[in-house]
């Protein structure tokens, strides 16, 4: 069989555009990650979960309420805390026994919100202002 030279023209323009298209939707970036990242990462993660999963129930909730803290800004100012103070959260309520210290846990998290509106992060407490 024989191809006509404008066959063959075509055929070059057209293979030349899809080799063309290909190479510009290939061009995507990635960025490595590494797993340290991502031991980092799920580790601040699964602090804030144990935060929110203690601030959930029924008598924190309570406790946040006469102290003015709403329920709906709990969330909120969780994620936005630093993973320091993450950290140093979820280490009093590890070390407060079951129910017992419920009130200086409560208290300790009202202090680092309270600190959070101080320095700015946050702003829910009408009454403080904030450093900046």
């Amino acid at each position: 069989m024989h191809r006509s030279k404008a066959g063959k023209t075509l055929s070059l323009i057209l293979s030349a555009l899809v080799m063309w298209s290909g190479l510009l939707l290939s061009s995507a970036n990635a960025g490595v990650v590494s797993s340290s990242d991502m031991l980092v990462e799920q580790h601040q993660f699964e602090s804030k979960q144990a935060v929110k999963d203690f601030l959930d129930r029924d008598d924190v909730k309570e406790q946040l309420v006469e102290l003015g803290v709403s329920p709906a800004d709990v969330d909120s100012r969780i994620d936005a805390m630093t993973a320091d103070e993450l950290a140093e959260l979820n280490a009093t309520l590890q070390d407060a026994p079951a129910g017992a210290g419920l009130v200086g846990v409560v208290l300790t998290i009202f202090i680092v919100f309270v600190i959070t509106d101080v320095i700015g992060a946050t702003d829910i407490f009408p009454f403080i202002r904030p450093v900046n």
